[in-house]
């Protein structure tokens, strides 16, 4: 019986010390939480929340991509740059500041998987410059051979 009543103080022993761990983790985490809502309150008070929508997505600079598909979109930005290759972040920043409307709820990884859908049908080329991938759109006679090529194999 002794040995049993030892083992169980034993045993409240060691949840007693992990309920005080655990109380000495909590306290830690909410010093750590109030820090954070001191920031943010600073921030709010400086202004910092609105300077420059810091905290909100741009307002588009035109309606250009308002009634577009994305893939149209994303074809006439890679015709503005005339030729140039471009970055798929240039072309979600270009999509966005020229008003394209989408529902997503993560729009970035839209634009990629497109980027990558027309890449793949051959609509697209792609290149890696500075460990950069970068989009241009082929040239008619690039798709055509490109098509020959996915056809013999």
């Amino acid at each position: 019986m002794k040995d049993q009543i030892g083992d169980l103080s034993v045993l409240e022993k060691k949840f007693q010390d992990e309920i005080q761990g655990l109380e000495e983790k909590l306290s830690e985490t909410k010093r750590k939480l109030s820090i954070v809502i001191e920031a943010i309150g600073l921030l709010k008070d400086g202004g910092t929340f609105n300077q420059n929508k810091l905290f909100n997505m741009p307002e588009p600079l035109t309606n250009k991509y308002k009634d577009m598909s994305m893939k149209q979109a994303i074809k006439d930005v890679l015709q503005s740059y005339g030729g140039k290759k471009v970055s798929a972040e240039t072309i979600l920043s270009d999509i966005q500041k020229n008003g394209f409307v989408s529902k997503s709820k993560n729009l970035k990884r839209d634009v990629y998987t497109r980027l990558f859908r027309l890449h793949k049908s051959g609509v697209l080329g792609s290149r890696k410059e500075g460990g950069l991938k970068k989009y241009f759109i082929k040239e008619a006679n690039d798709i055509e051979q490109s098509k020959s090529m996915q056809d013999e194999t």
